[in-house]
């Protein structure tokens, strides 16, 4: 799914939707500590309000307003990585074309881009670096899935993870190679020659059924980029095609087998990362249940 401005502060102030998806990693043998633990959703839901309300101190002390984002933007909104298998949801929502423009609405209508558009383009740039930082340097890390990921030691995101985790270049170390490997993952269930071979049944069902495509999430994005209610129509029917066939041929199924194979060996693989992001969350959720508490009670 898409999302602007506001879900990119969302991700930067945490990085726990990706965090979300990853399950608690295995024992290590005997003689070895324990791992750390993955971090219920109440938890993540708790860390994450607490940075946004330390960002949004933040800003304020720097002469800015700023508005609190929530961690997940809609109820009904849903990630679908190898395509949509879930035929109940395709039913009520397609491609989800609606929840986002619905989203894209209240994020135009609301108080962050009224506030936004009235400001002088030098206090909009000011905004910017206060909550970014000046420039993308200071932490930085490689990207499992190539390159290198950067962003400032400064501004108020980087002051919530100060706040919250103690070493940010560590978090930020941590937490971004986590969620990098959400795409790895997805990058390597997608070449598996089990997907490869359950992907075709899928494609000879969809087109039978009069949507012929040889990619789930590409026939998404393809049919998502067309616009007018002509495309708008086909969104519900082709994604139940899309959901009900990859039920029927057993490509769900085959997706979500691998998606958890894989997600234990890139666990193996990178268990400095998770053992330290998840380590640095649970050390900080005494921190967030007091930043929560203060600003209740004020």
């Amino acid at each position: 799914m898409r999302r602007r401005w506001s879900a990119v502060v969302a991700v930067a102030c945490g990085t726990l939707l990706a965090v979300a998806a990853w399950t608690a990693l295995p024992a290590d043998g005997a003689g070895q500590p324990a791992p750390a633990r993955a971090l219920e959703t109440a938890e993540l839901d708790l860390l994450h309000t607490a940075g946004e309300l330390l960002v949004q101190d933040c800003m304020r002390a720097q002469g800015f307003s700023y508005w609190p984002v929530p961690r997940v933007a809609h109820a009904d909104l849903r990630d679908f990585p190898y395509g949509v298998d879930d035929v109940d949801w395709a039913r009520g929502h397609g491609f989800g074309r609606r929840i986002e423009r619905r989203l894209d609405e209240e994020a135009a209508a609301g108080p962050r881009a009224r506030y936004r558009s009235g400001l002088p383009p030098e206090r909009l740039e000011a905004l910017g670096v206060a909550l970014m930082g000046p420039d993308a340097k200071g932490l930085a890390v490689e990207n499992p899935g190539g390159g290198t990921l950067s962003h400032s030691d400064r501004g108020c995101i980087t002051a919530s993870w100060r706040q919250l985790y103690g070493d940010v270049r560590l978090w930020f170390g941590a937490s971004e190679t986590v969620k990098q490997l959400g795409a790895v993952r997805t990058g390597r269930v997608g070449q598996d020659p089990a997907f490869r071979t359950a992907l075709a049944g899928w494609s000879e069902c969809v087109g039978r059924r009069g949507f012929p495509a040889e990619h789930p999430v590409r026939q998404r994005d393809e049919q998502l980029a067309r616009k007018g209610p002509a495309a708008e129509a086909e969104d519900v029917p082709m994604a139940t095609a899309q959901a009900e066939c990859a039920r029927s041929t057993g490509l769900a199924d085959t997706a979500q087998d691998l998606h958890r194979r894989y997600s234990d060996m890139i666990r193996a693989e990178h268990g400095a990362a998770f053992d330290a992001m998840r380590r640095m969350q649970v050390a900080a959720l005494p921190t967030a249940r007091d930043v929560v508490a203060r600003h209740a009670g004020s």
